[in-house]
């Protein structure tokens, strides 16, 4: 069963070489590390790639219980915890009638948010094992390329 997943993204450059690390760490004190890059992108879309990676590995084991995501992304944070809302009411729009950017991440994104997802934000670069694991599983992707 998966206890908690971390992500991170990280850009050389913006736009530019991005790489995606993913930490999912199971009841069982065993962990996986995905990770993931792209060629021309920027340090959002790579944010919001890692979470989108992470939730699809906790819903391909189909598990019934909660899990928890966390990132040091205030965009993902806000986004999927607030913005989405009025984003979807006013058909994928911002406040200043805009397109939303990196729209159909955000909704990729939300069809795998579910009400047994919670989103916690951690300090980047604050010493959290974690989260600095896939710091550096992220910036590996880019040096892959």
């Amino acid at each position: 069963m998966i206890a908690s997943i971390y992500t991170d993204g990280a850009c050389s450059g913006n736009p530019g070489a991005g790489g995606w690390g993913v930490v999912i760490n199971f009841s069982d004190g065993t962990s996986k590390e995905l990770g993931g890059k792209a060629a021309h992108t920027t340090n959002n879309q790579m944010e919001l790639a890692g979470a989108i990676a992470g939730l699809k590995f906790w819903q391909d084991l189909d598990q019934k219980q909660p899990v928890q995501i966390f990132t040091d992304s205030k965009y993902v944070i806000d986004g999927i915890t607030k913005w989405i809302i009025g984003w979807k009411k006013n058909n994928w729009r911002t406040a200043s009638k805009q397109p939303v950017k990196n729209q159909e991440l955000w909704q990729t994104l939300d069809q795998l948010n579910s009400s047994q997802v919670s989103w916690h934000w951690v300090q980047g670069h604050s010493g959290d094992p974690d989260n600095e694991r896939c710091d550096a599983i992220a910036r590996n992707q880019i040096t892959r390329l």
